[in-house]
């Protein structure tokens, strides 16, 4: 498998189908976590962001922003949950990965 990273949206891409595709995010910008997931998910399906389902119908996307950005330091490790057929993970670190849930 042969990884290339677009530097713009340091999101990295794998030539499989299944993933996982890897963003982040940075509490001292303004790319927040909702941000990154829903770029991420749109590159990994090819689609772009505006016509991906809302957010809302796999997670509260202020309440996932609040967890990772709210608090001076997060003490939550991460947040699995399904989105457009894609398995996310976010991390406190920062990282998003997106994964088809196909890949079972």
């Amino acid at each position: 498998m042969t990884e290339t990273t677009d530097q713009t949206d340091r999101v990295k891409f794998s030539e499989n189908s299944i993933g996982p595709w890897t963003t982040e995010w940075d509490r001292d910008s303004e790319e927040t976590p909702v941000f990154a997931v829903v770029s991420a998910v749109a590159e990994a399906s090819g689609a772009d962001p505006l016509e991906l389902p809302p957010l809302g119908r796999a997670i509260d996307p202020d309440a996932l922003n609040e967890l990772f950005t709210g608090r001076s330091e997060s003490t939550v490790a991460e947040v699995t949950f399904q989105y457009a057929d894609y398995d996310v993970t976010v991390r406190g670190n920062g990282e998003v990965h997106v994964r088809s849930a196909q890949h079972a």
